[in-house]
C-alpha cells in the first residue's frame, strides 16, 4: 500500500537532515562575524613587547575552514545577554519560500509517490490512484473538480494534524510544555509560520548555507512545538539553522564537529536563561556514525549538554544513550491515537522491532507546516526518522513540565518500561511509546 513514498524520508528526509544546501548561483546573506573585534595595537616601545597569547576561538567559529566555498556558510548570532526577558531575539527573519513546481502528469515516483505538493493539478487524472496514501499534497495544491468520492484533501490534512497516541488528551490535562525550552538545530527556518511563530524565542545561523527557508525546518519545528500539530504546543523554541558539512564537486561531506559546535552554543545559551525556563532538550534530525569526521567532538558536546541536564536527541540515539528510535507509519485514515494503527514503514526491511531497547515513535501521515506560507501545510504517508526526533523532543518537554527535575536517564527507563506492545497491520510485533503511562508514572 505504501510504496511510492517509501524512499523519501529514508533519503530525502533523513539526508535532507543535512541541514541546508544553498542552490547553485544564489548568494548567501552577509556574514555577521561572531569573533570579538580586534584589539588596538600595542604602544610602540624600545623593547619588543611580549606577544599576547592567541585568543581561543569559539566552538562554533569555523573561520579556519579551508573549503573554497566557505563564504557561503553563514553565521549570524544574537546577543545572549538579552535572553530571559520573555521576548523573541532573532538574528534574522526568513521569509516563506517560493516553489516553481510544474505538474508533469500522474507519475508515481520512488520519492513522494504521486507528488502534487504546491502544484496546479487541475488537469490531473486521479482515476489512476489506487491508494490515496500514495499521494503527497499540500494546502496550496490545486485539484480537479469534482474530486473522487471519498477523497477530501482538506479533511485528510486536518485529521492528520493530530500528534497521535493520546497526546491531545495530555494537552487537555494541562501538559503542553509550557515554560520548557526546546532547541532545534536543522535547516534554514521560515520564521513566520502560524504553527510556531509565537513559540520562537531565538533564531540564529551557524555555518548555514541556506539563503532561503527549506522544507525541513518548518516540518520539524511544527512537529515539536506546533500550535495545532505539535506535541508541545506551548514550549519555547530556540532554533539554530546549520549545515553540518560542506557541499563540493565530490558531493556532500558531513562534519559532525559542526553539529557539536551548535550543541555547545545551546549550552552557552542556556547559561543566560532563568533556571525555570531553560532549554531541556535538543532535537537534531540527523544521524551519525563512529567513522564520521568530528565524531569525538560530537560525543563530547553531547556529554557536556547531558551534564547540564539537556537531552540531545538525534536519529542515532543509540550512539550515546541506551535506547534506539523506531519510526512508525500508519495510513492517512487510521486512528492516530490507536497504537495498533502503527507499524514499520516499508523502507525498513527486517529488524527486531520487539527489542527491549527499541522505542517506536510516530512518523507517518503527519501533517506539518510547509515553508510556502504562514497557513500552508503538507502531508506524505510514510514519513522518515527525521520526524521521530522532534516528536520525542516535544514529548520530553511535556515530561519536564510534569516533573521539572526529570533526567534523560530517568525518562529513557520509563519510556522503555511502559511501551505498548502491539501487532502492527503488517504483522510484526512492535514497541510503541505510551505517553500517558509515562506521565502517570511521573506524576503518580
Amino acid at each position: 500500500m505504501k510504496k511510492a513514498v517509501a524512499c523519501l524520508l529514508a533519503v530525502s528526509l533523513l539526508c535532507s537532515a543535512l541541514p541546508g544546501c544553498a542552490p547553485a548561483g544564489e548568494e548567501p546573506p552577509v556574514v555577521t562575524a561572531s569573533a570579538p573585534a580586534e584589539s588596538e595595537p600595542p604602544a610602540v616601545s624600545a623593547a619588543p613587547a611580549e606577544s599576547e597569547p592567541p585568543t581561543s576561538k569559539e566552538p562554533w567559529d569555523y573561520s579556519d575552514h579551508d573549503d573554497p566555498n566557505e563564504a557561503r556558510y553563514v553565521t549570524k548570532l544574537i546577543d545572549l545577554d538579552s535572553l530571559g526577558d520573555g521576548k523573541a531575539h532573532m538574528a534574522l527573519q526568513m521569509d516563506a519560500a517560493t516553489r516553481d513546481w510544474e505538474f508533469a502528469g500522474m507519475v508515481k515516483k520512488d520519492i513522494w509517490g504521486y507528488d502534487l505538493r504546491s502544484m496546479d493539478a487541475r488537469e490531473a487524472d486521479l482515476s489512476v490512484v489506487e491508494d490515496w496514501n500514495e499521494v503527497s499534497f499540500s494546502t496550496d495544491t490545486l485539484w480537479p473538480d469534482p474530486l473522487p468520492e471519498g477523497f477530501s484533501p482538506e479533511e485528510i490534512l486536518e485529521f492528520n494534524k493530530n500528534p497521535g497516541l493520546s497526546i491531545r488528551d495530555l494537552h487537555r490535562q494541562g501538559f503542553t510544555g509550557k515554560g520548557v525550552g526546546v532547541a532545534i538545530i536543522d535547516q534554514g527556518l521560515y520564521t513566520g509560520h502560524e504553527e510556531y511563530a509565537q513559540n520562537l524565542k531565538t533564531y540564529e545561523l551557524i555555518h548555514c548555507s541556506d539563503p532561503v527557508a527549506k522544507l525541513h525546518g518548518p516540518a520539524v519545528a511544527s512537529i515539536a512545538v506546533g500550535r495545532t500539530v505539535g506535541v508541545a504546543p506551548e514550549a519555547d523554541l530556540y532554533y539554530i539553522g546549520s549545515t553540518f558539512g560542506h557541499n563540493s564537486d565530490e558531493g556532500y561531506i558531513f562534519d559532525a564537529s559542526i553539529m557539536a559546535g551548535c550543541i555547545l552554543r545551546v549550552c552557552e545559551m542556556n547559561e543566560h536563561l532563568p533556571p525555570e525556563s531553560r532549554i531541556r532538550v535538543i532535537s537534531i534530525s540527523k544521524g551519525y556514525k563512529r567513522e564520521h569526521l568530528g565524531y569525538e567532538a560530537l560525543q563530547n558536546a553531547i556529554q557536556q549538554a547531558d551534564e547540564q541536564g539537556i537531552f540531545v536527541l538525534t536519529v542515532e540515539t543509540g550512539e550515546f544513550y541506551p535506547f534506539k528510535l523506531l519510526g512508525l507509519s500508519r495510513s492517512y485514515f487510521d486512528d492516530p491515537d490507536d497504537p495498533s494503527s502503527y507499524g514499520p514503514p516499508t523502507w525498513v526491511h527486517g529488524g527486531d522491532f520487539y527489542r527491549p531497547d527499541m522505542v517506536g515513535i510516530p512518523i507517518g501521515s503527519r501533517t506539518y507546516a510547509s515553508t510556502t506560507g504562514p497557513q500552508d501545510y503538507e502531508l506524505a504517508c510514510e514519513g522518515g526518522m527525521s520526524w521521530a526526533v522532534p516528536w520525542l523532543a516535544g514529548f520530553y518537554a511535556l515530561c519536564c513540565q510534569a516533573k521539572p527535575d526529570i533526567t534523560p536517564s530517568e525518562f529513557i527507563k520509563l519510556a522503555k518500561d511502559t511501551t505498548h506492545i502491539v501487532r502492527a497491520p503488517s504483522g510484526e510485533h512492535v514497541r510503541v511509546i505510551d505517553p500517558s503511562a509515562v506521565i502517570a508514572r511521573l506524576t503518580g
